[in-house]
C-alpha cells in the first residue's frame, strides 16, 4: 500500500502543478459530458492523501472516478470582464470531501486537467490546483455528435470521448446504481466545490464553486477512450465497474477563489456544547 501511495504522489507530481487560485474566475459551458465509474473505497484511497477522504456511493462500497469532457469559455477573471476565451477541457477527477474551517466539503480532486487554450493553460498551470497542461484538441459539435479528441506533450494523457446527442434522456442506464438522474446529479455533480493537494508543502486547496440550477440528462450512446483512466486502471489494480454517464449544456458557472491551507481535524459538537475531533 505504502509503495502504491508513493507511486500516486509521483504520478500527479507528473501530472501537474497545485497552487493558489488568487481570483475567482466564470464561466459560461457549452457542454459537458462526465463518464463516470464505481471503484472500491480502498481502491481509490491510494490516489488521495490521507487528508483527503474518499466518498461513498450510499452504503455500496464503493466511490467514484470520473472522467469530463467539455467546452466552454471564460468571460470575467476577478472583477474584469473579458472578450470570451474558449477552451476544450478533459479533466479526470475522483469524488471527495476535505475538511476546511471544521467542517467536511464535498468536492472534486482533480488528477489532472488538459485545456486547448495556452492562456488558460499558462494561467491554471501556475495558479489553480486543477493540474492543468496546455494540450492539442480536435471537436465536433454538430448537434448530431458531440467529440472532444485530446493530444497531450504527455501521451499518458492522451483521450476521445464520441456522444450521440439523440441519446440524450432522464431515463437512468441499467448500469447506475443510482435511482434516478437527481441522484445522480446530487453525488457527481451537485458539490461544494473543487480541491487538490500540493504534496511538497503537504497542503490541501478548497474552492468554493457557484453552482446554476442545470438541467442534467444521461447519455446512454457513447465511447470514451483514456490512456490515464487505462494506466490507473492497471497500474493501482482498480476494479472499474461502468455506472453512466452524465450530459449538461448551456451552464453558468463561478470558481471562487482558492488558497493552500494545512489540513486540520473536522470538529463537531457534543451534547454538551464541546467540539471534539470527529470519527474518521
Amino acid at each position: 500500500m505504502e509503495q502504491k501511495l508513493q507511486r500516486s504522489r509521483s504520478l500527479q507530481e507528473r501530472l501537474g502543478r497545485v497552487y493558489h487560485q488568487p481570483i475567482d474566475v466564470e464561466s459560461w459551458t457549452n457542454k459537458r459530458i462526465t463518464v463516470n465509474y464505481r471503484v472500491p473505497l480502498e481502491q481509490l484511497e491510494q490516489l488521495v492523501p490521507d487528508c483527503v477522504t474518499v466518498e461513498e456511493i450510499r452504503d455500496t462500497g464503493t466511490g467514484m472516478l470520473s472522467m469530463c469532457a467539455c467546452d466552454f469559455s471564460v468571460t470575467k477573471l476577478g472583477p474584469v470582464p473579458m472578450p470570451r476565451v474558449h477552451t476544450n477541457e478533459v479533466l479526470c477527477r475522483i469524488s471527495v470531501s476535505v475538511p476546511k474551517n471544521g467542517t467536511q466539503r464535498r468536492a472534486y480532486y482533480t488528477l489532472r486537467s488538459d485545456t486547448s487554450s495556452r492562456f488558460l493553460g499558462l494561467c491554471g498551470g501556475f495558479f489553480s490546483h486543477f493540474r492543468k497542461a496546455t494540450s492539442s484538441f480536435d471537436r465536433v459539435d454538430d448537434g448530431d455528435t458531440y467529440a472532444l479528441r485530446c493530444r497531450a506533450d504527455d501521451s499518458l494523457c492522451n483521450g476521445e470521448l464520441t456522444a450521440s446527442m439523440d441519446s440524450i434522456s432522464d431515463e437512468p442506464p441499467e448500469t447506475t446504481v443510482f435511482d434516478d438522474v437527481t441522484e445522480a446529479t446530487d453525488f457527481v455533480l451537485e458539490l461544494d466545490g473543487s480541491c487538490g493537494y500540493n504534496f511538497a508543502k503537504e497542503k490541501l486547496s478548497f474552492q468554493d464553486i457557484d453552482y446554476p440550477d442545470w438541467d442534467v440528462s444521461f447519455c446512454h450512446d457513447f465511447s470514451l477512450d483514456s490512456s490515464l483512466i487505462d494506466y490507473l486502471e492497471t497500474s493501482f489494480d482498480l476494479d472499474l465497474t461502468f455506472d453512466c454517464a452524465l450530459y449538461m449544456g448551456d451552464v453558468d458557472q463561478t470558481w471562487r477563489r482558492s488558497w493552500m491551507y494545512e489540513p486540520t481535524p473536522t470538529f463537531e459538537e457534543t451534547s454538551g456544547g464541546h467540539a471534539v475531533p470527529a470519527d474518521d
